[in-house]
């Protein structure tokens, strides 16, 4: 079995994973996530320079710590951030790190989401997934192990933070989708949840309601409401369950999985553990 350092970019974090994978199953050796917060960074559609200093510095720690591991296949995708008019002095700095760097379009994170999720719900053959980033949030239609349609949109937990909570943003996104494509434009009584805002979700709610991996979405609406209105118990929870540098950017977050969930008439949220970093990590394995 071979070893594996994936970077990911990301408009909130930066996350380092070391796999070791025949090609079919994984086994996740370290994780590191580092908060950076680069979506902030960007203005007017460039990124400072201090955004792409601190980027560059933390997949040089990471560098430092995969050489310690002996690793030598190390590969970095960027998402929403490389989404700007200086992207290449941003890829730039960034190899200089050593990693192979990967910058993708929201279809193709998208499509990495769903290849990724196939780890954690290999059974699940049709239907709905999403993935509620920093930066964007990704729907997918899937049938048959095969995504239909993947598509992002420039609307994530990080941005709607700059906006009121109940704004209809999220909800103008979702049915601009389902308007342009058409196998969004469906009902999904289940559906897959992706990435690391549905990830914290999925521990808030173990705590609180004895779910992970599948999450009711009236458990859902009824955090967030206690959440809203600081209700002691489940913010007590919050702090327990969800990383710090993510707290800010929780109820932003679940404000758009539920306007998702409401607009497909959803009613269970499936939790994957795994999703855009397996799913680039293999598209790299198989360019090896």
């Amino acid at each position: 079995m071979n070893r594996y350092g994936i970077a990911d970019v990301g408009s909130n974090t930066i996350v380092l994973i070391v796999y070791e994978t025949d090609g079919h199953s994984l086994r996740q050796l370290k994780y590191i996530s580092t908060p950076a917060h680069l979506i902030d960074d960007v203005r007017n559609g460039r990124m400072s320079e201090e955004g792409i200093l601190k980027a560059s510095a933390v997949l040089k720690q990471y560098a430092g710590i995969l050489d310690e591991m002996g690793i030598t296949y190390r590969f970095a995708d960027i998402t929403e951030p490389c989404r700007i008019e200086n992207r290449e002095e941003l890829i730039a700095a960034l190899e200089e790190s050593g990693f192979e760097i990967h910058p993708l379009t929201g279809e193709q994170e998208a499509i990495y989401d769903f290849e990724g999720a196939k780890f954690s719900y290999p059974d699940v053959h049709e239907g709905i997934a999403f993935d509620v980033g920093g930066g964007s949030t990704e729907l997918i239609s899937f049938k048959d192990d095969k995504a239909i349609e993947a598509m992002s949109f420039h609307l994530g937990c990080v941005r709607l933070s700059h906006l009121p909570l109940d704004t209809d943003e999220c909800r103008k996104e979702i049915m601009k989708a389902r308007s342009k494509y058409p196998s969004l434009n469906t009902d999904a009584k289940t559906i897959i949840g992706i990435g690391g805002t549905a990830r914290a979700l999925g521990l808030l709610c173990e705590a609180a309601y004895g779910n992970r991996h599948h999450i009711k979405v009236s458990d859902l609406k009824d955090a967030f409401e206690k959440i809203r209105n600081n209700d002691e118990a489940l913010c007590s929870i919050m702090r327990r369950t969800v990383e710090p540098s993510r707290i800010p950017v929780l109820l932003p977050g679940m404000h758009m999985i539920l306007e998702i969930c409401d607009v497909f008439n959803t009613e269970e949220i499936m939790i994957s553990d795994t999703g855009i970093r397996e799913g680039f990590m293999m598209a790299c394995i198989r360019n090896l």
